[in-house]
Formats: C-alpha cells, sequence, structure tokens
C-alpha cells in the first residue's frame, strides 16, 4: 500500500499522449493503493480535477498538468512502446527502433526492427506491424525476449484489429484452434503448438497512443518443432499459402523450380538451404490431388497428408466460415522425412460474420471447401466421411458447444466493457466498421451457425 499524499508509477507503467491527453496507466490490481491522493507523478506531477474515493478500472478519471485536462485509464493489459522513425517505416525491410513492454512490474526493453505488415490491412487507418527484436541496430542480431503468455522468441506481429468491430473475432477464433488441436507428433515434440498465442495490449507508437492490439507469435519452424536438415537431406518443411494461383486450393500441380522462393501460390518458408527452396515433396502432393486417379487418391492421401488433421481443419474453417482461408492463408507443414503434411491456420480475421473488410455477411447455410477436400468427401478413403462426422459430434459436445463458444466472447466482451478499454478504443478509431449492436448479432450468427452445420455432418 503507498499511503503518501504524492502517488508515483512505476517507470514503464504508463504511456503518456500528450495531443489526445489520454494517461494509460497499468496496474495489476485495485489494492495497489489505500486511497486515491490529490497528486499523482507520471512524467510530470499531475492533480486530480476532483476527489476520488478510490482507483478502479471502470472509471475514466480527470487531471490537469499546467491547465491541460487529461484522462486516465488504469489497465490490467500490458503497456507496450514502439518507437521508430514513421517517414522511414514500409512494408518490406525493417527499420530499426525501440520497444518497452511493461506487465505486472516487469519491463522489457530492446532495440527493434519494425515494419508494416498486412495486405487490406495496409489501407487501414490503423496500422498493423511485424517487430522482430534485436541486440543492436548495427549488427541486427537477433534476440530472444520473454512476455506475458507467449514463447521467448525474437519475432513478435502486433494486431490493430481495425476490420474486426468487436476487436475478438480473429483471438478467439485461434484460441479455439489450439484448445482442439495438437500436433500429431506431440509425444515426440511437446512443445510443439499447431498455431499460435495472442495476448492483447495497450500501445503507443512514439509516445501516441494508438489502441487495443493483439501481441501474437510467428509460425515458424521453432512454433512446430520440425526436424532441421542434415546438410542437404530436409526432413522438416514449411510452407506458406500466400496467394490465389491455384496450389493452396490444391486446383494446379506442374514443374517446379527450387531456384525460386514461390510455386503456384505457396511461398518457402522452411528450408531454404544455399538460396535454394525444396519444391519435391510438395509438388508430389499437388500432383497427386489435382492429376491422380481415383484409386490412387484414396490409396495413397493418407500418407501424403494428415487426415485426422485435415478433418479438423476443415471442420474449423466452416465453424468460422473464413471464406479466405482455403484457397490462401494457412501453413502447410511437415515434421520429418517421409511424414505426411499437415494444416496449420493463419489470418483467421474474417470470421464469424464477417468478411475481411469488416463487413457483415448473414450468410450461415453453406460450406466452404477446396479441390483437396472435395475429393476427399467424395471418395471417403479411410472412413474419412464417418470420421469427420464423428469428430463434429465429439466437439460439439465440447468445445464446440454453443455455451462453450459463447461464453469466450462473453467472458472478453464484459471485461471490455466493464473496463472501458472499448470507450477508449472507440473514442479513437470512429469508423464505420463499428456497430453497437455487433455483439448481439455476433450471437446470433454463431447459433445459427452451429444449427446449420449440425445438419449438415449428421446428414454425411
Amino acid at each position: 500500500m503507498l499511503l503518501s499524499q504524492k502517488i508515483k508509477a512505476l517507470p514503464g507503467s504508463y504511456g503518456v499522449d500528450r495531443g489526445n491527453k489520454v494517461i494509460i496507466w497499468h496496474i495489476p490490481s485495485e489494492d495497489s493503493f489505500s486511497s486515491l491522493n490529490t497528486e499523482i507523478e507520471f512524467d510530470y506531477v499531475y492533480q486530480f480535477l476532483k476527489k476520488n474515493s478510490a482507483l478502479s478500472y471502470d472509471q475514466a478519471f480527470e487531471l490537469t498538468h499546467e491547465a491541460d485536462k487529461y484522462t486516465l485509464y488504469l489497465t490490467k493489459l500490458p503497456v507496450v512502446k514502439v518507437a521508430f522513425d514513421e517517414v522511414k517505416l514500409g512494408t518490406n525491410k525493417k527499420i530499426p527502433g525501440c520497444l518497452k513492454y511493461y506487465e505486472k512490474e516487469t519491463l522489457v526493453e530492446s532495440i527493434i526492427g519494425i515494419r508494416q505488415r498486412g495486405n487490406l490491412s495496409l489501407g487501414f487507418p490503423k496500422k498493423s506491424y511485424d517487430i522482430e527484436v534485436w541486440k543492436d541496430s548495427i549488427s541486427k542480431e537477433n534476440k530472444d525476449i520473454k512476455v506475458k503468455g507467449l514463447r521467448s522468441d525474437d519475432d513478435w506481429i502486433l494486431d490493430g484489429l481495425y476490420n474486426e468491430p468487436l476487436r475478438l473475432r480473429s483471438t478467439v477464433a485461434i484460441q479455439l484452434w489450439t484448445d482442439i488441436h495438437k500436433v500429431y507428433y506431440h509425444e515426440e515434440e511437446p512443445k510443439a503448438i499447431n498455431g499460435f498465442k495472442v495476448e492483447f495490449v495497450e500501445l503507443f507508437r512514439n509516445s501516441e497512443y494508438i489502441g487495443l492490439y493483439s501481441l501474437s507469435e510467428s509460425v515458424d519452424r521453432k512454433q512446430l518443432q520440425l526436424k532441421k536438415p542434415n546438410g542437404k537431406e530436409i526432413y522438416g518443411e514449411l510452407f506458406k499459402a500466400n496467394s490465389y494461383e491455384g496450389g493452396p486450393s490444391f486446383k494446379k500441380a506442374g514443374e517446379y523450380n527450387n531456384i525460386f522462393p514461390h510455386y503456384l501460390g505457396f511461398k518457402m518458408e522452411y528450408p531454404i538451404i544455399d538460396y535454394n527452396s525444396h519444391w519435391d515433396g510438395l509438388s508430389k502432393l499437388l500432383d497427386l490431388v489435382v492429376n491422380s486417379s481415383d484409386a490412387t487418391f484414396k490409396e495413397k492421401i493418407a500418407k501424403e497428408i494428415h487426415l485426422p488433421n485435415a478433418i479438423d481443419y476443415f471442420i474449423y474453417i466452416n465453424l468460422l466460415r473464413a471464406t479466405d482461408n482455403f484457397g490462401k492463408n494457412y501453413y502447410l507443414a511437415k515434421y520429418d522425412l517421409d511424414k505426411p503434411y499437415f494444416f496449420v491456420p493463419w489470418d483467421v480475421d474474417g470470421v464469424f460474420g464477417i468478411i475481411q473488410h469488416g463487413k457483415r455477411i448473414r450468410t450461415t447455410n453453406d460450406i466452404l471447401s477446396n479441390h483437396l477436400f472435395d475429393r476427399l468427401l467424395q471418395l471417403n478413403p479411410n472412413h474419412f466421411n464417418d470420421n469427420l462426422k464423428q469428430r463434429w459430434k465429439d466437439l460439439r459436445e465440447n468445445e464446440f458447444s454453443k455455451i462453450n463458444i459463447l461464453a469466450r466472447f462473453q467472458k472478453f466482451h464484459d471485461h471490455f466493457t466493464a473496463e472501458k478499454i472499448y470507450e477508449r478504443e472507440y473514442n479513437l478509431w470512429k469508423n464505420e466498421i463499428i456497430k453497437e449492436d455487433d455483439f448481439d448479432y455476433l450471437n446470433e450468427w454463431i447459433i445459427d451457425r452451429l444449427g446449420f452445420l449440425d445438419t449438415y455432418f449428421k446428414d454425411l
């Protein structure tokens, strides 16, 4: 308990936005202070405009400093600050900057490289960022740091969530996936995660408060614990479904050249040895799906694709109605030589009743697919349809129950409403995407979607 007349905030625990006259202060507990006194020290000493009985997350406090009025918000979320030259910032090359991350009296500081990220989101006023932690700005050597709830790493994504009215859909979506699905080799690699973890933070950019962001891990070899190559012998592989060129939707196959990092819409992520990609295995898979006879497909597909993973991915993408995630926006990985490929979700932002730019799409009565899944459903190798049907039934009784899914959204929504996170977010970002009735719309959409999918899977 602090009993002095003047409260002093710990270094790094706050951000002061002098332009918008907003102060965000991370306090992990309302019990940090015995009373709310007349003065509080951040970068300068501020006076409370009126006497308040106690600190709380559900109030905004008015402060003054040299005749200027400020609004103080308390937050339990980590406070993150990035500083860089905005004139030099682009989408390709990372430029040097600084990072400060504060949570529960722990301050992490580092030099970083930073760039803007995204495709459609580059047109949004609220930008998203890709950051890489460096030891220094000269060598640009990577350095791992540890932050709340995420792995120790050197590579992070700050997503502005601008196209999602509630700022919740993509986070709930990826949490659902990591709760239902483990890699098939988890006994050999217990640290492997098929997906990535996400934490919400309050972000300042060059001393300007820019609102609620998600801080997330990357999908890479380390996350999936893929086997490393031995010399030029390839074991684990990782490809990103990067564009609609036919490969990611399994509609095209053909010749490849390992000197190029792209092939039919896929991008080689790992490994790249002596500047060469390795398309041999993926091209074999595409050829099987696109060109093989029905008999050959049924005989060989389970050796090339891990079918339980494919079942989970098909169910998951259809639950979300993620219209952008069967022809791109996923990763295809292989753990080891002669092991099957498996799907890893990515960029699940246009989901649960909206599409990528935030527009509502009320459709709940359709099934999303691609040529691979079309053939699996049609030819039913290894009792694919029966297994798909049973997996849906099992998930509906547990993680995908209506109560469970709605409760996940309700928890976040109640938190962001009660602790005025929505208030400060929407004060900053007044745009047509924000809709006051979106939470009710989301709930109705989920109930309707579950009802349709129940009938679809029952009738398989």
